[in-house]
């Protein structure tokens, strides 16, 4: 009988359990170390330095140079142009021609004018004799009463027509004389506004001329937040962009009474001394001095019982409320150059609000950095960065 020879050990299929350990070892062990930490990148903000309010503040208002002299000329009569003597940029004398219309109308029509005249000249002389002869008659008792009234009826009639085509003769020697364009004052052409052979109506601009004389004054135009602060006989700083170091005084003479495009009020400054190197329709920057918001006394009063002068912040450095309800965002930096920092949430107390500005008079101090966009997306304790501080950043 043959010995019985042992099977060998048969290679059992590992489990789905092993499977399973297998892979969540390496996951197991990935949860034991520590999960990398999200750096948290400041807000940007746009932001303002809390300053003192001051008895006045000034505004920067846009206007344009022109000449105190300055005139639009037209004939007084309609005509054809026949000719015009000077153009743009000419420099002109008091009394000079400047212009003509064709005359050959106008000289007939004043002919015909005296030949009127002297017709009724000899119709005065007429009827005076005839008044002359029916007095003498009538004296010696040879012609009525209703005679001589007749006589000194037609005297009294030819005499007004007299004077009528007397004063027609003056109106067409007038108007003969208007068909000439006269320089008003010493100046310069300005524009030139029809050519000759041209047909104009009377009152039709034909040059614009400015003058010499007078100086220069400043038109602008100011909204209407602003006019009402404004008085006739104030001085304001005058600077010109095109005249760097070039600096006047103007004072106001004219300020509208009806508000212009935009709601904005014509309001003139004439300057006070002439100043070299000026010209019309140069640009002018005027630092229109206003009264502060200092200057109430509710706001002079509450700053001075909480010991620190009053300051001005814009209006959208706040989130409104009932006095010190509301709330301003202060930039608290947490580096040396003050580049990034958090946000601190302190309550103001309000003085006067203005249409851009409001009055502080309690919660802030001089020199404080605030947020002024975006503050109810704002919160205490958030990091930001000030928006034009240090080096540019592009995504």
């Amino acid at each position: 009988m043959s010995p019985v020879v042992p099977s060998p050990p048969s290679r059992r299929a590992p489990s789905g359990r092993c499977l399973v350990l297998g892979l969540l070892g390496p996951m197991l062990a990935a949860c034991t170390e520590p999960a990398p930490e999200i750096a948290v990148v400041p807000r940007p903000i746009a932001w303002t330095e809390v300053r003192v309010a001051t008895g006045t503040e000034s505004r920067p208002l846009s206007g344009v140079v022109r000449s105190v002299q300055r005139a639009p000329l037209s004939f007084e009569v309609p005509g054809r142009v026949a000719a015009l003597t000077v153009d743009v940029g000419d420099h002109i004398e008091a009394g000079a021609v400047l212009g003509r219309l064709d005359q050959r109308t106008y000289r007939l029509t004043r002919q015909e004018r005296a030949s009127e005249v002297v017709q009724a000249e000899a119709a005065v002389r007429e009827a005076t004799q005839e008044h002359a002869r029916q007095q003498k008659l009538h004296a010696q008792g040879w012609a009525p009463e209703a005679a001589l009234d007749s006589a000194r009826a037609a005297l009294e009639t030819a005499r007004g027509w007299l004077e009528t085509a007397r004063a027609r003769l003056d109106i067409a020697e007038e108007s003969l004389a208007d068909t000439v364009l006269r320089a008003p004052y010493d100046g310069l052409v300005a524009h030139r506004r029809v050519e000759p052979a041209q047909q104009v109506t009377a009152g039709e601009t034909v040059l614009e001329v400015l003058g010499n004389g007078g100086g220069f004054e400043i038109a602008m135009a100011v909204p209407e937040t602003l006019v009402d602060s404004l008085t006739p006989g104030d001085i304001h700083q005058v600077t010109f962009p095109a005249r760097p170091g070039v600096v006047a005084a103007g004072r106001v003479t004219e300020i509208g009474t009806e508000a212009g495009r935009g709601g904005a009020f014509p309001v003139t400054l004439r300057l006070v001394a002439p100043r070299a190197g000026l010209r019309a329709g140069l640009t002018a920057e005027v630092a229109v001095v206003l009264p502060g918001p200092r200057a109430a006394a509710a706001g002079e009063s509450a700053g001075d019982q909480a010991g620190a002068p009053p300051v001005v912040i814009p209006v959208t450095a706040f989130l409104a409320g009932d006095g010190a309800d509301s709330v301003a965002f202060v930039f608290k930096p947490d580096d040396e150059a003050g580049l990034t920092g958090i946000l601190e949430r302190r309550a103001v107390t309000l003085g006067p609000v203005e249409t851009d500005r409001a009055l502080v008079t309690a919660g802030l101090s001089p020199g404080e950095i605030i947020a002024t966009r975006g503050l109810p997306f704002l919160r205490a304790g958030q990091a930001v960065s000030r928006l034009g501080v240090g080096p540019a950043r592009y995504e």
